[in-house]
């Protein structure tokens, strides 16, 4: 780890002293190229970063989806859930061998949707669905 503040305390050092021409102006071509020296040095710094942003966004990924597979397993009826779309229902119907779920969005109308259960993202707790029916009735 050391290595790469080495590394960078090196991209990030000043370079030395420009020799001027006759003219007194640097020459054509003779930059430090900005803060890291060219676009070679700017590759050799930015790809570890790159690397490192992607290894750290791939390892949640896996975990999110065990989650959302089990969340859908355990989904039952009467269980009051949140679909990506933000409708808010409680689940009428479930099967396991369909891909829908008829969810109750409306308990004076008693209307009734079907949704893919892959679009519920959240099932509520008792203490939750109480407060949010509380605060509905207010």
């Amino acid at each position: 780890m050391a290595w790469m503040f080495w590394w960078l305390a090196q991209l990030t050092a000043p370079p030395g002293p420009a020799q001027p021409s006759a003219g007194g102006a640097a020459a054509p071509g003779t930059g430090d190229g900005g803060m890291f020296g060219g676009t070679f040095n700017f590759l050799l710094f930015m790809l570890p970063l790159l690397f490192l942003f992607m290894l750290l966004t791939q390892k949640s990924q896996p975990k999110e989806q065990q989650r959302q597979k089990k969340l859908l397993e355990e989904l039952k009826k009467n269980d009051r859930v949140i679909t990506a779309g933000g409708l808010l229902g409680t689940v009428v119907n479930i099967s396991n061998d369909s891909e829908f779920v008829t969810i109750k969005i409306d308990e004076n109308n008693n209307t009734k949707l079907q949704v893919l259960k892959q679009s519920i993202v959240r099932v509520l707790k008792d203490d939750e669905a109480t407060k949010d029916v509380s605060t509905k009735s207010s």
